[in-house]
Protein backbone atom coordinates (compact mmCIF):
# COMPACT_ATOMS: atom_id res chain seq x y z
CA UNK A 1 0.00 0.00 0.00
CA UNK A 2 1.70 3.19 -1.18
CA UNK A 3 1.82 5.84 1.56
CA UNK A 4 3.76 9.03 2.26
CA UNK A 5 6.94 8.64 4.27
CA UNK A 6 7.90 11.08 7.02
CA UNK A 7 10.96 11.93 9.06
CA UNK A 8 11.74 14.60 11.64
CA UNK A 9 15.11 16.28 11.27
CA UNK A 10 17.18 18.96 12.97
CA UNK A 11 20.08 20.96 11.57
CA UNK A 12 22.60 19.07 13.70
CA UNK A 13 21.66 15.76 12.07
CA UNK A 14 21.70 16.88 8.42
CA UNK A 15 25.21 15.41 7.80
CA UNK A 16 23.94 12.04 9.04
CA UNK A 17 20.80 12.36 6.91
CA UNK A 18 22.90 12.94 3.79
CA UNK A 19 24.33 9.45 4.36
CA UNK A 20 21.06 7.71 5.30
CA UNK A 21 18.35 9.32 3.16
CA UNK A 22 19.58 7.73 -0.11
CA UNK A 23 18.58 4.34 1.30
CA UNK A 24 15.02 5.56 1.85
CA UNK A 25 14.81 7.24 -1.53
CA UNK A 26 16.03 4.08 -3.26
CA UNK A 27 13.12 2.11 -1.77
CA UNK A 28 10.35 4.56 -2.64
CA UNK A 29 7.95 3.93 -5.48
CA UNK A 30 7.79 6.50 -8.33
CA UNK A 31 5.04 8.67 -6.85
CA UNK A 32 5.88 8.08 -3.19
CA UNK A 33 7.05 11.14 -1.29
CA UNK A 34 9.54 11.64 1.55
CA UNK A 35 8.34 14.47 3.78
CA UNK A 36 11.01 16.04 5.99
CA UNK A 37 9.69 18.02 8.96
CA UNK A 38 12.22 20.36 10.49
CA UNK A 39 12.31 21.07 14.22
CA UNK A 40 12.69 24.81 13.72
CA UNK A 41 16.47 24.86 13.24
CA UNK A 42 16.68 24.73 9.42
CA UNK A 43 18.13 27.64 7.49
CA UNK A 44 17.17 28.38 3.85
CA UNK A 45 20.49 26.81 2.83
CA UNK A 46 19.54 23.60 4.69
CA UNK A 47 16.21 23.46 2.89
CA UNK A 48 17.95 23.90 -0.48
CA UNK A 49 20.56 21.27 0.33
CA UNK A 50 18.00 18.62 1.26
CA UNK A 51 15.62 19.49 -1.58
CA UNK A 52 18.42 18.97 -4.09
CA UNK A 53 18.80 15.33 -3.02
CA UNK A 54 15.65 14.24 -4.87
CA UNK A 55 12.46 15.50 -6.47
CA UNK A 56 10.67 13.05 -4.14
CA UNK A 57 11.59 15.16 -1.09
CA UNK A 58 9.23 17.75 0.37
CA UNK A 59 10.45 19.98 3.20
CA UNK A 60 7.92 21.23 5.74
CA UNK A 61 9.44 23.84 8.02
CA UNK A 62 8.18 24.70 11.46
CA UNK A 63 7.21 28.17 10.30
CA UNK A 64 5.15 26.73 7.42
CA UNK A 65 3.06 24.49 9.66
CA UNK A 66 2.89 26.40 12.94
CA UNK A 67 -0.36 28.29 12.35
CA UNK A 68 -2.28 25.25 11.14
CA UNK A 69 -1.04 22.96 13.91
CA UNK A 70 -1.69 25.51 16.64
CA UNK A 71 -5.23 25.86 15.32
CA UNK A 72 -5.79 22.10 15.43
CA UNK A 73 -4.47 21.97 19.00
CA UNK A 74 -6.35 25.00 20.28
CA UNK A 75 -8.53 22.86 22.58
CA UNK A 76 -5.75 20.48 23.64
CA UNK A 77 -3.82 22.27 26.36
CA UNK A 78 -1.59 19.34 27.29
CA UNK A 79 -0.56 18.85 23.67
CA UNK A 80 0.19 22.55 23.30
CA UNK A 81 2.32 22.56 26.43
CA UNK A 82 4.20 19.44 25.34
CA UNK A 83 4.79 20.84 21.85
CA UNK A 84 6.30 23.97 23.35
CA UNK A 85 8.67 21.98 25.55
CA UNK A 86 9.87 19.00 23.53
CA UNK A 87 10.89 18.88 19.83
CA UNK A 88 9.90 15.20 19.50
CA UNK A 89 6.33 16.43 19.96
CA UNK A 90 6.48 17.37 16.27
CA UNK A 91 6.66 13.66 15.51
CA UNK A 92 3.81 12.91 17.90
CA UNK A 93 1.55 15.78 16.81
CA UNK A 94 2.54 17.69 13.67
CA UNK A 95 3.19 14.74 11.39
CA UNK A 96 -0.04 12.76 11.93
CA UNK A 97 -2.22 15.87 12.09
CA UNK A 98 -0.96 17.24 8.77
CA UNK A 99 -0.67 13.86 7.08
CA UNK A 100 -4.33 13.12 7.78
CA UNK A 101 -5.36 15.80 5.27
CA UNK A 102 -4.15 13.71 2.32
CA UNK A 103 -3.36 10.19 3.55
CA UNK A 104 -4.97 7.33 5.43
CA UNK A 105 -1.69 5.65 6.43
CA UNK A 106 1.88 6.86 6.93
CA UNK A 107 5.33 5.41 7.32
CA UNK A 108 7.72 7.16 9.69
CA UNK A 109 11.47 6.61 9.79
CA UNK A 110 14.13 8.29 11.87
CA UNK A 111 17.01 9.85 9.98
CA UNK A 112 19.51 7.68 11.89
CA UNK A 113 18.34 4.48 10.21
CA UNK A 114 20.44 3.03 7.40
CA UNK A 115 18.46 1.02 4.83
CA UNK A 116 21.25 -1.04 3.35
CA UNK A 117 19.31 -2.76 0.59
CA UNK A 118 16.34 -1.92 -1.61
CA UNK A 119 13.57 -2.76 0.87
CA UNK A 120 10.45 -1.12 -0.49
CA UNK A 121 8.45 -3.56 1.67
CA UNK A 122 9.22 -1.41 4.70
CA UNK A 123 7.44 1.52 3.08
CA UNK A 124 4.22 -0.03 1.76
CA UNK A 125 2.81 -1.91 4.75
CA UNK A 126 -0.99 -2.23 5.02
CA UNK A 127 -0.99 -3.21 8.73
CA UNK A 128 0.32 -1.38 11.79
CA UNK A 129 4.01 -2.19 12.07
CA UNK A 130 6.66 -0.98 14.50
CA UNK A 131 10.35 -1.56 15.14
CA UNK A 132 11.16 -4.02 17.91
CA UNK A 133 14.19 -3.13 20.02
CA UNK A 134 16.21 -5.14 22.54
CA UNK A 135 14.47 -4.05 25.74
CA UNK A 136 11.27 -2.57 27.17
CA UNK A 137 11.83 1.19 27.22
CA UNK A 138 8.96 3.38 28.43
CA UNK A 139 8.58 6.79 30.04
CA UNK A 140 6.19 5.38 32.63
CA UNK A 141 7.04 2.73 35.18
CA UNK A 142 5.97 -0.60 33.73
CA UNK A 143 4.10 -1.56 36.90
CA UNK A 144 1.98 1.59 36.61
CA UNK A 145 1.27 1.01 32.94
CA UNK A 146 0.08 -2.52 33.63
CA UNK A 147 -1.53 -2.26 37.07
CA UNK A 148 -2.66 1.36 37.38
CA UNK A 149 -3.66 2.26 33.83
CA UNK A 150 -4.19 -1.24 32.38
CA UNK A 151 -2.62 -0.13 29.13
CA UNK A 152 -1.94 -2.43 26.22
CA UNK A 153 1.68 -1.85 25.23
CA UNK A 154 3.37 -3.69 22.35
CA UNK A 155 6.49 -5.56 23.40
CA UNK A 156 9.84 -3.74 23.10
CA UNK A 157 8.39 -0.88 21.09
CA UNK A 158 10.68 1.56 19.28
CA UNK A 159 9.21 4.48 17.33
CA UNK A 160 12.23 4.91 15.06
CA UNK A 161 10.29 3.17 12.31
CA UNK A 162 6.59 2.46 11.99
CA UNK A 163 3.69 2.25 9.59
CA UNK A 164 0.42 3.43 11.10
CA UNK A 165 -3.20 3.74 10.03
CA UNK A 166 -4.26 7.30 10.79
CA UNK A 167 -7.80 6.21 11.67
CA UNK A 168 -6.17 4.81 14.83
CA UNK A 169 -4.68 8.17 15.79
CA UNK A 170 -6.61 9.45 18.83
CA UNK A 171 -5.76 13.06 19.68
CA UNK A 172 -8.08 13.04 22.70
CA UNK A 173 -6.12 10.12 24.15
CA UNK A 174 -2.79 11.79 23.37
CA UNK A 175 -3.89 14.90 25.26
CA UNK A 176 -5.11 12.75 28.17
CA UNK A 177 -1.82 10.83 28.29
CA UNK A 178 0.26 14.02 28.24
CA UNK A 179 -1.73 15.38 31.18
CA UNK A 180 -1.05 12.41 33.48
CA UNK A 181 1.32 13.22 36.36
CA UNK A 182 3.46 10.08 36.16
CA UNK A 183 4.24 9.60 32.45
CA UNK A 184 7.48 11.59 32.56
CA UNK A 185 9.43 8.99 34.54
CA UNK A 186 11.90 9.09 31.63
CA UNK A 187 10.95 12.22 29.66
CA UNK A 188 12.98 11.43 26.54
CA UNK A 189 10.81 8.32 26.06
CA UNK A 190 7.46 10.09 26.40
CA UNK A 191 6.81 10.36 22.65
CA UNK A 192 7.81 6.74 22.02
CA UNK A 193 5.57 5.57 24.88
CA UNK A 194 2.60 7.49 23.53
CA UNK A 195 3.01 5.92 20.09
CA UNK A 196 3.24 2.53 21.80
CA UNK A 197 -0.09 3.14 23.52
CA UNK A 198 -1.74 4.20 20.27
CA UNK A 199 -0.54 0.97 18.69
CA UNK A 200 -1.81 -0.98 21.69
CA UNK A 201 -5.24 0.64 21.47
CA UNK A 202 -5.44 -0.09 17.75
CA UNK A 203 -5.09 -3.85 18.15
CA UNK A 204 -2.95 -6.27 16.16
CA UNK A 205 0.50 -5.10 15.11
CA UNK A 206 3.62 -6.49 13.47
CA UNK A 207 7.39 -5.99 13.60
CA UNK A 208 10.23 -6.54 11.13
CA UNK A 209 12.33 -9.61 11.84
CA UNK A 210 14.95 -8.58 14.36
CA UNK A 211 17.89 -10.04 12.47
CA UNK A 212 16.88 -8.10 9.33
CA UNK A 213 16.11 -4.75 10.97
CA UNK A 214 18.63 -4.28 13.78
CA UNK A 215 17.63 -2.05 16.70
CA UNK A 216 20.01 -2.75 19.57
CA UNK A 217 22.98 -0.94 21.02
CA UNK A 218 25.18 -4.05 21.12
CA UNK A 219 25.41 -4.46 17.37
CA UNK A 220 28.77 -5.16 15.77
CA UNK A 221 27.93 -4.41 12.15
CA UNK A 222 25.94 -5.53 9.10
CA UNK A 223 25.53 -9.26 8.48
CA UNK A 224 24.57 -10.88 5.15
CA UNK A 225 20.88 -10.80 6.16
CA UNK A 226 20.90 -7.26 7.60
CA UNK A 227 18.54 -5.00 5.69
CA UNK A 228 18.40 -1.96 7.98
CA UNK A 229 20.11 -0.65 11.11
CA UNK A 230 18.78 1.84 13.64
CA UNK A 231 21.86 3.71 14.87
CA UNK A 232 20.84 4.03 18.50
CA UNK A 233 23.24 5.17 21.20
CA UNK A 234 26.92 5.03 20.31
CA UNK A 235 26.17 3.36 16.96
CA UNK A 236 25.60 6.79 15.41
CA UNK A 237 29.36 7.08 15.04
CA UNK A 238 29.20 4.21 12.53
CA UNK A 239 26.97 6.01 10.03
CA UNK A 240 29.65 6.71 7.42
CA UNK A 241 31.33 3.33 7.79
CA UNK A 242 28.17 1.27 7.52
CA UNK A 243 26.39 3.41 4.94
CA UNK A 244 29.11 2.40 2.46
CA UNK A 245 27.10 -0.81 2.21
CA UNK A 246 24.48 1.19 0.30
CA UNK A 247 26.69 1.31 -2.77
CA UNK A 248 27.85 -2.26 -2.39
CA UNK A 249 24.36 -3.75 -2.54
CA UNK A 250 23.11 -2.98 -6.03
CA UNK A 251 20.57 -5.79 -6.01
CA UNK A 252 16.95 -6.20 -6.95
CA UNK A 253 14.40 -5.22 -4.27
CA UNK A 254 14.43 -7.64 -1.34
CA UNK A 255 11.22 -8.67 0.37
CA UNK A 256 11.64 -8.17 4.13
CA UNK A 257 9.93 -10.48 6.60
CA UNK A 258 7.61 -9.51 9.45
CA UNK A 259 6.35 -11.13 12.64
CA UNK A 260 3.12 -10.77 14.59
CA UNK A 261 3.83 -8.85 17.80
CA UNK A 262 2.27 -9.18 21.24
CA UNK A 263 1.62 -6.87 24.16
CA UNK A 264 3.69 -6.65 27.34
CA UNK A 265 2.37 -8.86 30.15
CA UNK A 266 3.08 -9.34 33.85
CA UNK A 267 5.72 -11.98 33.19
CA UNK A 268 7.67 -9.42 31.15
CA UNK A 269 7.47 -7.03 34.11
CA UNK A 270 8.77 -9.72 36.50
CA UNK A 271 11.67 -10.52 34.17
CA UNK A 272 12.54 -6.84 33.70
CA UNK A 273 12.50 -6.29 37.47
CA UNK A 274 14.64 -9.37 38.09
CA UNK A 275 17.25 -8.21 35.58
CA UNK A 276 17.41 -4.81 37.22
CA UNK A 277 18.37 -6.31 40.58
CA UNK A 278 20.45 -9.19 39.27
CA UNK A 279 24.13 -9.18 40.34
CA UNK A 280 25.02 -10.82 36.99
CA UNK A 281 24.34 -7.90 34.65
Amino acid sequence: MQQPVYTLLCKRDIPMAQATLPGILKALQPKQQLNIFDDGTFTPDDVALLSDLSASIRIVTLAQRNEEILGKLANYKNCLKYRGEFPLAFKMLDIPLLAAKDATRITFTDSDIIYLKDCEGYFNRDVNTYLRTDAIKLSVKLSQGLLKYHWKMPLRFNSGYFSFDLKDYDLDFVDHYLGLPDVRHMPWLSEQTCWSLLFGKAGKSYSPKENEFACRENFTGPKPDTLAIHLIGKLKSKVNEWSIELDANKTAPIKPEFELSRNINMLDWVQKTARRFSPFK
